[in-house]
């Protein structure tokens, strides 16, 4: 982090280009290859539509092939053809019996569908019974028929196409039912032409399929126009399903797969990947050609860009340090304009700024010795305005002992109060007070309103011991009390109650000043709190004493004025309280 800082805005910019560049390139290609994946599972989610189709209907005629099948066992006249071959064997009585079994298999098979080659029934003399094509079928794989129809015990085995007969075989041994005696009376295979049964029901033509059906190793479909090299690259996933890319005989494929629930065979969709993704690899590798050379065009562009931007700043760098070590007076005010191929850009404004600030730094310079002049001659002049509070404190203290060398008290006591109020106003030392200080004030003011209004002002204070430490800015409670007076005192001609009292409110000391005058509207109380009303006197307004209270304690220390037609005006001002446990033992006791 330490090394970035260091490094040049040239650098810095040329460094951000490169991260900007890397985070769209990664982002475009990560994009890409997430299509690529989407793509791969629709294309998964047609093959496995495919399959399931195609494999349903397969197993679903097969089922119904093992039914036609034990149909075919467990018919009557075949059951008693069978156990009477077993018992009698003369030539004419075997003749019948056959003749009878042979009927019954052609009525049986008349209805089946027209992908089943052939039947054989093999009786308990070891003679064949058979209805359709004729095959001459090897003694090797006739004896595996018999072996597997025995190692069954009644149930369907398959006998896959193989070079001696092309066709699938359906095996099983034939019991006696009646009595049920499950003694074995014969064989019973079916050969089925599984193209035909694949192309008739699941729309597949073995010439220009991409189903392939095996079990195990063992090809079922299509058999012979698999080349060996794909058959044994045909290996099942784990689960009932999936999808993979393989290359198989050379070529990547694009391999989906299902397992069959009756069979558990397992049915397998190919499809050239380089023919389905070849569009799309087209035009990655385009893309990958763009990306090299949009790269080298932004970091060109990108150079050149940083060169142009720091160059004129390098250039006022320069200028500054001319300016810092060099006399303002000589300064080659050419070096400051502007360069005319420059844009009113913002280096440019920076040019004119600092060429304007030089100027008027150099105007400044020259009148900084007038202005000097200027302050001196203002403190002195200030120095004399001291003569006139000074003049004034001596005028009222000569007054005040004047009068009580005559004895008269109240002009003795106008004339103090009146002092301590000039000299309170025109101090400006401290802006924050006590309380009591601000009561004291309060107090010398309320002397000096008595004589004026004598019985007519009812003023009464209320404020305990323990909150006169408060602090508060000085003049608040002063010109609360004079708007009291003057709004609420002098419009009557009776007497009128002011009351300045103290009380806890929300962990605040409120100070509140009330008075029983004539009081305000509602709307008139608003227009008072956004200082919209014209004051009729010259002193503190209350907009400012609501700014003076945000200033010293915060904005959530604001005036709250209270004020009905006829029930008289309250302000209230809250105080923060310096220590409120402190404050509450010190009242108890």
């Amino acid at each position: 982090m330490i090394a970035y800082r260091k490094l040049s805005i040239k650098m810095k910019m040329f460094l951000m280009i490169m991260f900007m560049m890397a985070f769209i390139i990664t982002l475009a290609f990560s994009s890409l290859y997430y299509t690529y994946s989407v793509y791969d599972k629709q294309l998964f989610d047609k093959s496995s539509r495919l399959l399931n189709l195609s494999s349903s209907t397969v197993d679903l005629e097969l089922q119904k092939l093992e039914a036609l099948s034990l149909n075919m066992i467990s018919d009557m006249q075949i059951q008693r053809a069978l156990k009477s071959l077993l018992e009698d064997d003369t030539a004419y009585s075997s003749f019948m019996e056959r003749k009878k079994i042979t009927d019954r298999l052609w009525e049986h098979i008349s209805g089946a569908a027209r992908y089943v080659q052939s039947v054989h029934l093999i009786d308990s003399q070891g003679r064949v019974n058979k209805y359709g094509e004729t095959i001459t079928v090897s003694e090797e794989k006739y004896d595996r028929m018999i072996a597997a129809a025995e190692h069954a015990n009644g149930a369907v085995r398959w006998l896959y196409p193989d070079d001696d007969d092309p066709m699938l075989v359906m095996v099983r041994q034939v019991r006696a039912y009646d009595p049920m005696t499950l003694k074995p009376v014969g064989i019973l295979f079916l050969r089925i032409n599984i193209e035909r049964l694949v192309k008739e029901y699941a729309g597949l033509d073995s010439q220009n399929s991409d189903i392939v059906l095996k079990a195990g190793d063992d090809v079922v479909y299509p058999y012979r126009q698999l080349q060996n090299a794909v058959s044994e690259g045909l290996k099942p996933l784990p689960g009932s399903g999936g999808y993979e890319i393989k290359n198989l005989d050379g070529r990547a494929v694009f391999l989906a797969q299902k397992k069959s629930s009756y069979t558990g065979w397992v049915y397998y969709n190919m499809a050239s990947y380089h023919e389905i993704f070849e569009r799309i690899i087209w035009l990655k590798n385009a893309l990958i050609v763009v990306y090299v050379i949009a790269i080298v065009i932004v970091l060109t562009l990108g150079m050149v860009f940083a060169r142009s931007l720091t160059r004129p700043i390098r250039q006022l760098i320069g200028q500054m340090k001319e300016v810092q070590y060099g006399d303002l007076d000589n300064i080659d005010n050419a070096n400051l304009t502007v360069p005319t191929h420059h844009h009113m850009d913002e280096i440019g404004l920076l040019h004119r700024t600092y060429r304007l600030m030089i100027t008027h730094i150099n105007t400044l310079i020259k009148e900084n010795y007038a202005s000097q002049l200027v302050i001196k001659e203002t403190e002195f002049k200030a120095l004399q305005a001291q003569i006139n509070p000074h003049f004034l404190y001596n005028a009222l203290d000569s007054i005040h002992w004047l009068a009580k060398k005559h004895k008269q008290e109240q002009i003795s006591s106008m004339v103090l109060s009146l002092g301590y109020l000039l000299r309170t106003s025109i101090s400006f030392k401290q802006n924050v007070i006590t309380l009591a200080e601000e009561l004291e004030i309060v107090n010398h003011y309320v002397t000096i309103q008595k004589y004026r209004f004598q019985h007519r002002l009812d003023f009464h204070l209320h404020v305990p011991q323990p909150y006169l430490g408060c602090a508060i800015p000085k003049l608040t409670l002063q010109p609360l009390l004079e708007n009291a007076i003057q709004y609420g005192l002098e419009p009557q001609v009776g007497a009128c109650q002011i009351r300045v009292y103290a009380e806890l409110s929300e962990g605040k000391l409120l100070l509140v000043v009330e008075d029983h005058g004539p009081g305000m509207e509602p709307e008139f109380v608003e227009k008072v709190l956004r200082g919209e009303v014209e004051t009729r006197g010259t002193g503190i307004g209350l907009m400012n004493i609501r700014e003076r209270l945000r200033l010293a304690f915060g904005d959530d220390h604001d005036i709250r004025l209270e004020s009905k037609p006829g029930c008289g005006t309250k302000v209230m001002v809250p105080l923060p309280l310096p220590k409120e446990e402190k404050l509450w033992e010190d009242y108890c006791e």
